[in-house]
């Protein structure tokens, strides 16, 4: 279940930095009400999500999968 190739590593910290990218770049356009926002704040939002999300991703990406592969019923993802 657990197999960290390298394109899984790849597409883990993929997901993880444009995820916490895009949700930091909005929060903190909301928290501050300035649409874009100003750099510096995003930034050190964006490191401090990025940090936090991509242990999550590594963690919860194998479970989510399983889970996936349980409830689908398509034959090609049973290989």
């Amino acid at each position: 279940m657990l197999r960290f190739t390298v394109a899984t590593v790849i597409s883990t910290v993929l997901l993880s930095t444009i995820m916490s990218g895009l949700v930091s770049f909005f929060i903190t356009a909301l928290n501050t009400g300035d649409f874009p926002p100003d750099l510096a704040p995003w930034i050190s939002s964006w490191m401090l999500a990025w940090a936090i999300a991509t242990p999550i991703v590594f963690i919860t990406a194998p479970f989510s999968k399983f889970v996936a592969n349980k409830l689908s019923d398509d034959p090609r993802d049973k290989e």
